[in-house]
């Protein structure tokens, strides 16, 4: 539209009579004056003989002159610039696509078969499993992923992630009814693959190009990933009314076609292994020397303190008001060993800085997240606001589904369907989110600020809505949530990456750990705050919701409104971190 009003508004200025056209100034290459010998001798040419044209030697002097600026103000440079950036563009979006939509699509496809599956192998008190067993990896193994992609290089390491994911799905479609476990370790496979395929899209669209263009990258994906979260859950619903095993199967032949797609298109175009000068300039030169080189710049311990950390904090997530009370030991041990762990994580990243005592007594190791990314208050802010932007993705993507499946009693594909409605908000706030970047004013503040007012309100006013059932509110703050969240998908990388240029793999992971934390944390709460209000807990006979089909009608209406009730009172329980940005 932007452009058509352009275009429109030229028109008019070319054929009005008398009319200026503003004079365009010249690019870079045609600013830039010949040197002294190459003028004098771009003058000495028309004035030459035609056997001194055909000398070899001047032949060979005057092919590298620059080419001369054309009359009417085009620039040869300057337009093979732009093919090549529009070739390079296209490469990325076809080969990239199909990996991250699988991604961010596995993130929400059984938001709507959820309650089926837990049925399907009588856990329906561990539902909340099926979730946290990918959040937990895709959230834990992301700054491990951004440092072999630097270490390794991007090709590689995106074909183990999209490897790692088809085996996740291989695992969770095979896995028999009687084997829970299987199930969650396929989940947790796939996570793994996830968690990579997510960070190190991100940094290959953030390679090689100026930040204008990374913009502009970024909201196509971005788009696609607000499509694909938007259409999870329905595509979801229609494959579990054959057979939920579909969800996973689905990503077999995605995958497939991912790695033959990023081969052909990618293998010469992504960066390779990043320069380390304390192995690169060794003199040891043999392929085996530099793979062992560059194992040995791994940041094990900051690795493992982050894993153990990160993973205690989520399995205390996951088990508090679910499996277990919040004052049982199974919650607080984990919970205080994994902050520990991340203190001491923090604490070993300081001691990793240069100068840094462990940077002295093992030069060559690179810190998985330097320093001064860790107490920097631009990073910890843009953290915290893409941790509010998972926890209302994810409350809205969960908790509304659950509502139209136990209160209104939809099928998994029409509770699936009721969740489109996010999708439109999504894809406005994103594009609008572009503008805002790219357009006018061409600032992150400005769709970071309307994106936190807007999804504040949109969270805030759907409590309110479930409460009085009012359908046509509840999809317009469905809507109005989801413009919030596209609104702040893509500035808050950008704006942290225009600080840090020279760390882009772990600032895009640090934005990528927020994400899918920010929504344990936020599904924990909301569990706990539903399990309590609506005393349909772990142990409750109505847990299993496809039961209530055999209850009596005064006690069935009774147990729908404290279902209603459990799910209003957890969107009013996150509410406060939305208003707090």
């Amino acid at each position: 539209m932007i452009t058509i009003i352009r275009r429109v508004q030229k028109h008019r200025a070319a054929s009005t009579p008398g009319s200026k056209q503003p004079t365009k100034p010249p690019c870079h290459h045609q600013s830039q004056p010949l040197q002294n010998a190459d003028v004098s001798r771009t003058q000495t040419l028309s004035q030459q003989t035609p056997d001194a044209a055909e000398d070899p030697q001047e032949k060979a002097t005057t092919q590298h002159l620059p080419p001369a600026p054309d009359p009417q103000g085009k620039c040869p440079a300057c337009a093979s610039e732009k093919r090549a950036s529009r070739t390079y563009r296209w490469k990325l979006i076809l080969g990239l696509i199909f990996p991250f939509a699988l991604q961010a699509l596995d993130v929400t496809i059984i938001a709507s078969a959820l309650p089926w599956i837990a049925v399907d192998f009588g856990e329906v008190s561990q539902l909340n499993w099926i979730i946290s067993a990918f959040n937990l990896t895709s959230a834990a193994f992301i700054p491990f992923w951004g440092q072999m992609a630097d270490i390794f290089g991007r090709h590689y390491t995106l074909q183990a992630c999209v490897v790692v994911m088809m085996v996740g799905s291989a695992l969770c479609t095979g896995a028999p009814t009687h084997a829970f476990p299987v199930l969650l370790l396929g989940r947790g496979v796939q996570g793994l693959g996830c968690a990579g395929i997510g960070v190190i899209v991100r940094i290959v669209l953030a390679d090689k190009v100026s930040l204008e263009e990374n913009a502009k990258n970024i909201s196509i994906f971005t788009f696609t990933a607000g499509m694909s979260y938007g259409i999870g859950p329905v595509i979801g619903g229609y494959l579990t009314n054959t057979n939920w095993r579909w969800c996973f199967a689905i990503n077999l032949p995605i995958c497939a076609a991912a790695i033959i797609l990023i081969f052909v298109l990618l293998r010469k175009e992504l960066l390779g292994p990043q320069p380390i000068p304390l192995v690169d300039g060794a003199a040891e030169t043999s392929r085996r020397a530099r793979f062992s080189k560059r194992l040995m710049t791994i940041d094990v311990g900051g690795q493992l303190l982050f894993l153990f950390g990160f993973g205690l904090l989520v399995l205390a997530l996951t088990w508090a008001g679910a499996t277990y009370s919040w004052d049982s030991a199974y919650v607080l041990a984990p919970l205080c060993i994994g902050a520990v762990l991340i203190g001491a994580f923090g604490y070993y990243e300081k001691l990793m800085a240069p100068e840094g005592m462990l940077s002295r007594r093992w030069p060559i190791q690179k810190a998985m997240v330097p320093w001064k990314l860790v107490g920097n208050r631009d990073v910890g802010l843009m953290f915290y606001i893409t941790f509010c932007t998972g926890a209302a993705m994810y409350s809205v993507l969960y908790f509304v589904s659950l509502y139209f499946t136990m209160v209104k009693q939809y099928t998994p594909s029409d509770a699936g369907v009721q969740l489109l409605y996010y999708t439109p908000g999504l894809g406005v706030g994103a594009y609008l989110s572009m503008v805002m970047c790219n357009v006018r004013p061409k600032k992150t503040f400005f769709p970071i600020l309307l994106g936190s007012v807007i999804e504040a309100v949109g969270v805030g006013v759907l409590a309110w809505a479930l409460y009085t059932e009012h359908t046509p509110t509840i999809f317009g703050m469905m809507a109005l949530t989801g413009a919030g969240t596209g609104l702040r998908f893509m500035p808050t990388s950008l704006h942290v990456i225009g600080f840090f240029p020279e760390h882009i793999a772990t600032v895009v992971s640090l934005m990528a750990v927020a994400l899918p934390f920010g929504g344990t944390l936020a599904l924990t709460i909301m569990a706990t705050v539903f399990n309590n209000t609506s005393g349909i807990g772990p142990d409750s006979p109505f847990r299993d919701f496809t039961t209530l089909s055999g209850v009596p009608e005064p006690m069935k209406s009774q147990i729908i409104n404290q279902a209603k009730m459990g799910v209003v009172w957890a969107f009013v329980a996150i509410t406060p971190f939305m208003v707090l940005v």
